[in-house]
């Protein structure tokens, strides 16, 4: 956010390219956790969800269609509790996942595209469910 507000969409997308998955494996290393964002329409492969986590993400926008408030969701696999918090759009966030011409500037767009070639993370509008937070807590300290 700070990179955003600093100098715009031109100084967040190469800040975000190199240090967001850096800023979230210090936050776990903090709360001893392992924390991912993972997404049905990634921007980075490496956040792309996996079948669970695309048809949680699914359950949650159906759920915000009909109104309901969307609480966070816990899975276990082979014996780790898992949870996952829905990462819901704002006005900020269309920035660079916005409309194309609409929301997102030219220039956002070249940037994406030379940062991210195989970008699937545009087309949102505001308060859509982007994405899932996925805890899954360290239990071996």
């Amino acid at each position: 956010m700070a990179a955003l507000q600093r100098g715009g969409t031109k100084e967040a997308i190469p800040f975000c390219n190199i240090r967001a998955i850096p800023i979230t494996d210090s936050m776990a290393l903090a709360t001893r956790a392992q924390i991912q964002r993972v997404t049905n329409k990634a921007r980075n492969p490496k956040n792309k969800a996996n079948k669970y986590e695309s048809s949680l993400i699914e359950e949650y926008r159906m759920q915000l269609s009909q109104g309901e408030k969307l609480q966070p969701h816990s899975a276990n696999y082979s014996g780790n509790e898992i949870y996952y918090f829905p990462i819901l759009t704002n006005t900020m966030c269309l920035q660079c996942h916005g409309k194309p011409g609409e929301d997102v500037e030219e220039i956002t767009l070249k940037l994406l595209k030379k940062y991210y070639p195989a970008d699937e993370a545009l087309g949102y509008e505001s308060n859509e469910v982007r994405g899932l937070w996925k805890v899954t807590p360290n239990t071996t300290q």
